[in-house]
């Protein structure tokens, strides 16, 4: 009994080196790291898509046909995405850019399907501007 306590007692003890810290993306060097930066890129990324898509149901509330179409679209988008970013982890699995690869490969297809979100579902075919402003493409 003495001897799990003392195990327990050292692992609490131990919390704060793994402890989550900030990254300074701006200086990241070690693979953790750019792989912290580009996960933090990816969630910024993919709420702005959220952002977008919950526009796009809203401008077409009292349509559940389209509201649906929106839907089974945007899961067969993320089950794209997911195929195919997983063929890039693939490629590059034995080295420990693998990571980083497959991160880069989800951003740059989140930031096209929001750029398509707003074309295809914010914008309207005379001059009437946008529901939302053009999404960002920064992708290389």
């Amino acid at each position: 009994m003495l001897s799990r306590l003392l195990i327990v007692f050292s692992l609490l003890i131990s919390l704060p080196v793994f402890a989550h810290t900030e990254t300074d993306c701006a200086s990241a060097f070690t693979t953790l790291e750019i792989n912290a930066c580009l996960n933090e890129e990816l969630q910024q990324k993919q709420d702005i898509m959220k952002h977008y898509l919950a526009a796009a149901k809203q401008r077409y509330h009292d349509e559940t046909q389209v509201i649906e179409a929106i839907e089974t679209g945007q899961a067969a988008w993320e089950a794209y995405k997911k195929a195919y970013c997983d063929s890039i982890y693939i490629i590059w699995m034995d080295g420990t850019i693998r990571v980083a690869m497959s991160l880069g490969c989800q951003i740059k297809l989140t930031e096209i399907r929001t750029h398509e979100i707003w074309s295809s579902y914010l914008t309207y075919m005379d001059s009437t501007p946008a529901i939302m402003p053009e999404p960002a493409l920064t992708y290389e």
